[in-house]
């Protein structure tokens, strides 16, 4: 079931991806952040709020929820952004993808996971898999030197990102209220965007919308939702080493989708079949496990 659920939120996430690809070309991520996490949050109170009930927030797991909620999405997004500019889509996609090695180590030690070496050699095919055809798409073929201070936001970004992983199976080890998690999340990082936008003039004067594009931002709005709560799920029903990189997998759809229904989008070369067949085969060794 949390293999399934894993892979489910992936295919849900890239649909989003490949929606918000769309959106944003119309707008800026700016805008597509605020509705985004907007649509998502009224969505998650419209469902949530008839079932929580009040000793849910005097427990430790809203406390964690909220914890991973500025985590990841709120501060990896940011830092995302940051390390976008300072060193490009190639290099940041590809440590950003080294995530699950981070959930991996740091699940063994706060949750006394059990790293077996089928699920090891997968997390390190996926990992590879995926650098390998990210700095494929995005790369310009020249190997660029950059400063550690610029590499520390994409490094801090996969951190946080594994991290918030650890810290919501604690939650939800704690209150196995998958509804109740999300949600709170979600609410988190609107508030810590909102209170951004608040604080930096530049974000609020980039806000713009229109009829057109707040319909795809919507609609993205809905696939990420369904992503994470089915996340949530996953981690509710596995352990968190098991489902990290297999919720990861997002990059390989993408590349999907935008083959079979945006063949203008992605260049499909060889070396970018060679990653997605490394990930596939680390996918079966954690599964088959």
């Amino acid at each position: 079931m949390a293999i399934t659920l894993a892979l489910l939120s992936s295919l849900l996430i890239s649909g989003t991806t490949i929606i918000m690809k769309k959106g944003i070309e119309r707008t800026n991520p700016t805008s597509a952040m605020l509705v985004v996490t907007l649509v998502g949050t009224l969505v998650l109170l419209g469902i949530s709020l008839p079932q929580i009930q009040l000793h849910h927030l005097k427990t430790k797991a809203f406390v964690l929820f909220i914890a991973a909620g500025v985590l990841s999405p709120a501060l990896v997004r940011w830092l995302y952004f940051i390390s976008l500019d300072r060193i490009g889509p190639s290099m940041s996609s590809s440590i950003l993808s080294t995530g699950p090695a981070f959930t991996a180590i740091i699940a063994t030690v706060f949750l006394k996971e059990k790293l077996t070496p089928h699920v090891a050699l997968g997390i390190i095919l996926i990992i590879g898999g995926i650098v390998t055809f990210e700095r494929d798409i995005h790369t310009d073929n020249r190997l660029a030197v950059h400063k550690i201070k610029d590499l520390l936001f994409a490094v801090l970004a996969a951190l946080f990102v594994g991290l918030a992983i650890v810290i919501r199976k604690m939650g939800l080890n704690t209150l196995d209220e998958p509804l109740f998690g999300v949600t709170v999340g979600f609410m988190t990082s609107l508030v810590f965007y909102t209170l951004l936008c608040l604080v930096f003039k530049r974000l609020r004067a980039e806000i713009s919308l229109n009829r057109n594009n707040t319909l795809y931002l919507c609609g993205a709005g809905v696939f990420l939702t369904a992503g994470w709560l089915t996340l949530f799920y996953a981690l509710s029903h596995g352990e968190a080493i098991v489902v990290a990189p297999l919720a990861s997998l997002h990059p390989v759809m993408v590349l999907a989708w935008s083959y079979l229904f945006f063949k203008d989008m992605e260049k499909i070369t060889f070396k970018t079949m060679l990653g997605v067949i490394v990930v596939l085969v680390g996918v079966l060794l954690i599964t088959f496990r």
